[in-house]
């Protein structure tokens, strides 16, 4: 019975706080009809306090957004600008996505939000997706005469990381430019078919012999990838192209490799390492869009990386003898290119802050 008690009182003593300063809100709207500007500071005084204080809850943001809005309209009026830029700072303090209405509010209240900040100094998130990973051969080293269907193709493989996105200051267009970074662990797949035909057998001369090597290389890597992306419409969607580059550190490669032989017994899979130069460069292009939901944007963008530098060298095409001796494999010098999908949520970080124009 007490528990009851002590929580009816604590309810009916936030209940009073939250008519008090309701009440409030509603006199200094009165007030300011009235033209009796002076008195709204004192009015509204309490009730902007920290909710610990007396002050709106948590709750009543929306309540406290409306009163810093009333008490910056006062000090305009009362041709106190440095008290109209406080209230301004707090009212984008309270509510960064707080924007005026032009057509209802005053032509002097929306010209002194303009005079602040409104982006985002930075944007915070996280990235999933998958990518298709090509391996550009230069030079194809090989143990065995391979036979024309011999190839390499794309396979999926997956990335996750971080995001940060920097609106750019430095252009005119602001909200044009923004600098977008990310930390991410990329798996790179790829899978290899060599096929070795060794003619026909004797008995039966329509048969061919063929030796196949099939094999899927994975490589992990922490990537860099560094864009500067432009968006192109002011549209709902926030399309926008980017284009950049990519540092990456691969630190494990493994080959999972199998060989068959007709009529022969064939070589087991089992999973090699190999050998890859830890330091690659990529250039990057990249399209997409970012849909505003809740506190931050949702990204969904397609990539294509182009590899500038060689993952292999002449001197590592046969550093993994159990490859060349047991399965016919040689490792080819070759870059590597690959299309991603992802998508990204990344929460707005504001700092709202005075524009200062500079002559």
């Amino acid at each position: 019975m007490k528990k009851i008690l002590l929580i009816a009182l604590f309810t009916g003593l936030f209940m009073q706080g939250w008519t008090q300063c309701a009440q409030t809100l509603r006199l200094a709207r009165a007030t300011y009809e009235q033209g009796r500007l002076h008195e709204i500071e004192s009015q509204l005084k309490g009730c902007l306090e920290p909710a610990e204080k007396g002050g709106f809850s948590q709750q009543e943001n929306q309540l406290r957004v409306e009163a810093l809005k009333i008490l910056a309209l006062s000090y305009i009026y009362l041709e106190e600008p440095q008290q109209a830029d406080a209230a301004m700072l707090s009212l984008k303090k309270a509510d960064p996505y707080f924007r005026p209405n032009p057509e209802i509010d005053p032509a002097e209240f929306v010209a002194l939000y303009n005079s602040f900040r409104e982006e985002p100094v930075y944007r915070v998130g996280i990235r999933l997706g998958v990518n298709f990973t090509q391996p550009n051969v230069n030079e194809l080293v090989t143990v065995i005469e391979l036979a024309d269907d011999s190839k390499f193709n794309r396979a999926v493989g997956f990335q996750f990381g971080a995001a940060l996105d920097v609106p750019l200051t430095l252009f005119k267009q602001t909200k044009k430019w923004t600098l977008h970074g990310e930390l991410l662990n990329q798996q790179r797949r790829f899978t290899i078919v060599q096929n070795e035909n060794r003619g026909t057998d004797p008995a039966e001369p329509d048969k061919e012999l063929i030796n196949k090597f099939e094999g899927v290389e994975s490589q992990t890597a922490l990537s860099l990838p560094i864009t500067l992306e432009y968006k192109f419409m002011n549209k709902k969607f926030n399309p926008y192209v980017a284009m950049g580059a990519s540092t990456d550190y691969v630190y494990r490669s493994r080959l999972s490799a199998e060989r068959t032989r007709t009529d022969e017994p064939g070589v087991p899979e089992q999973s090699l390492d190999l050998k890859r130069r830890p330091i690659n460069l990529s250039v990057l292009i990249a399209t997409g869009i970012k849909l505003p939901v809740g506190p931050g944007l949702i990204v969904f963008e397609i990539r294509y990386a182009h590899g500038l530098t060689a993952v292999s060298t002449p001197a590592t095409a046969f550093a993994n003898q159990s490859l060349a001796l047991d399965y016919g494999y040689a490792d080819p010098v070759f870059k590597q290119s690959s299309i991603s999908i992802a998508g990204s949520y990344i929460f707005d970080k504001h700092n709202p802050k005075k524009i200062i124009q500079r002559k």
